[in-house]
């Protein structure tokens, strides 16, 4: 699957949930709730991304946001007991 498929399909199912959603569907009002959310914390995560990185830049990125993370949890463990 390709970079626009997955476009295409996430653009399908926005418009299959506003159409469950102008039916009344409020299952649907909350799926596209975590929908928003996901592509909120995709978005957060794709910003330290440059339009000059390449695979490996962006490997070498995100080993160094996990590693701050892993820091960032273990600094939560100490404190939380």
């Amino acid at each position: 699957m390709n970079v626009q498929d997955t476009f295409d399909q996430i653009e399908e199912n926005i418009m299959d949930l506003l159409a469950r959603i102008d039916d009344g569907d409020e299952a649907a009002l909350e799926d596209l709730k975590k929908l928003k959310k996901y592509i909120t914390e995709l978005s957060d995560m794709l910003s330290v991304v440059d339009e000059s990185d390449d695979l490996e830049s962006i490997r070498k990125k995100f080993d160094e946001l996990s590693k701050k993370f892993d820091d960032f949890l273990m600094a939560i463990v100490k404190v939380v007991g």
